[in-house]
């Protein structure tokens, strides 16, 4: 992902995602992919805010469309989906890192300590129901229940001991030149000086290790676990997207939004 400053979610940026997976899903000999950033600390602010302030009416439920639908195409792509993140993956940051099979997280780096989590409720808005309920797969219902309602960002120790990341690496690790060779093949130039980074080393060992099983086999154990969900979320897509264009237009809800850009903007000119 590559959309300064912060890889905020915008209704472009949505499809954008969703149009780059189906593209890659189309060559057979393609098993895995690897979701990062080209910002090594941040992975995804999440929504971008400006969709939601004073929003336009015929672009709202556009913009909330394609949220569905990378939601959909991640987590129910045929491929193996591994998000590296090395920096903050913030509300539906957090969403597209849980979309994926394998989320493997950098631990610490140049004192900056990335975080997880849906963080909706601190906004005064709250997370769309699908999104409470792939953190309520994720890391179980108790714990989701608490951190839906507290809006808690976790750490990259606390994720993993939750169970909302598979691994945190730090520090340095093993490479090799195959690997790195293969990585300057398919990482973008501008990501050149990141193949060597732990948690891009961690995704690629990982896309290998789920792409050398049978595709098949995979794919059906994917739908055990992931079709009902996809089911459900597809059937009350209209339903959901009512929902949140009417609560968005709430003047309470704007007030919230409003305040937060201002607060935003603020701390931008402070620093």
């Amino acid at each position: 992902m590559n959309r300064p400053p912060a890889n905020s979610m915008s209704l472009e940026m949505n499809q954008a995602i969703s149009t780059k997976l189906k593209s890659i899903e189309a060559n057979p000999k393609i098993q895995s992919v690897i979701l990062t950033s080209s910002k090594p600390s941040i992975f995804s602010a999440g929504l971008d805010i400006q969709e939601l302030v004073a929003p336009k009416p015929d672009r709202l439920p556009k913009f909330w469309n394609s949220m569905q639908q990378v939601c959909l195409d991640l987590y129910g792509s045929r491929l193996a989906t591994v998000a590296a993140l090395q920096g903050h993956a913030i509300a539906g940051g957090c969403m597209l890192a849980m979309a994926c099979d394998y989320r493997v997280m950098y631990s610490e780096k140049k004192q900056h300590i990335p975080t997880i989590g849906l963080n909706e409720t601190k906004l005064g808005i709250a997370a769309p129901p699908w999104m409470g309920q792939l953190m309520v797969n994720t890391i179980g219902f108790r714990p989701a229940e608490r951190a839906l309602a507290l809006g808690t960002l976790f750490s990259p120790k606390d994720a993993l001991d939750i169970g909302l990341v598979d691994a945190v690496v730090g520090g340095h690790t093993n490479h090799d030149d195959v690997s790195n060779g293969i990585l300057q093949q398919l990482l973008p130039p501008f990501l050149h000086d990141q193949i060597t980074e732990p948690v891009i080393q961690n995704a690629f060992q990982e896309a290998l290790t789920y792409a050398k099983i049978p595709p098949q086999a995979r794919w059906a154990s994917k739908q055990i676990t992931r079709s009902q969900f996809l089911m459900d979320m597809e059937a009350k897509r209209d339903v959901d997207r009512e929902h949140f264009c009417g609560f968005i237009r709430l003047d309470a809800v704007q007030k919230n939004l409003s305040a937060y850009v201002e607060a935003l903007k603020k701390r931008s000119k402070k620093e």
